[in-house]
């Protein structure tokens, strides 16, 4: 017997600066992005990826540095995770996938230079616990921080 899992999920990107001159953009929304595998009964689904939109902020200004934040504006479902990663670029060190949730959590730290166009990578994953979940909207805030 087999069971079809469907979980969707649709990002709106936004973003905030702390320091006015740090000038954070994304590139837009990402497509709606489904977890939608038929697996065999007690199976977990294979999450899914999207890595189209990217990233830019400008260069801070004397020897501070920027860190980046990020989360969501409403909590994932139960069985249901959201993960980000930021590609770092040429500069700064990537929290690596970081599980998004209501409260911010850092996902870049020590940019010291200048990114244009680094990919963010989303991970959509679902257990089979989740069930059908319908169609839902997340907004995820980057917010840029001055480090001294």
């Amino acid at each position: 017997m087999r069971y079809m899992r469907r979980t969707a999920l649709i990002i709106a990107a936004a973003f905030w600066a702390r320091d006015a001159r740090a000038q954070i953009s994304v590139s837009g929304s990402p497509a709606q992005m489904t977890v939608n595998k038929a697996a065999a009964a007690g199976s977990a689904p294979l999450a899914v990826t999207n890595s189209t939109t990217t990233y830019t902020i400008n260069k801070p200004s004397g020897a501070s540095s920027y860190s980046i934040t990020a989360h969501i504006n409403i909590a994932m479902p139960a069985g249901v995770t959201l993960g980000m990663t930021l590609a770092a670029g040429s500069t700064g060190s990537s929290s690596g996938e970081v599980l998004l949730n209501t409260s911010a959590q850092t996902v870049m730290t020590g940019i010291k230079q200048k990114i244009t166009g680094a990919t963010i990578t989303y991970t959509l994953s679902a257990t089979v616990a989740a069930g059908v979940v319908p169609v839902q909207t997340r907004v995820v805030t980057l917010t840029a921080i001055t480090v001294p």
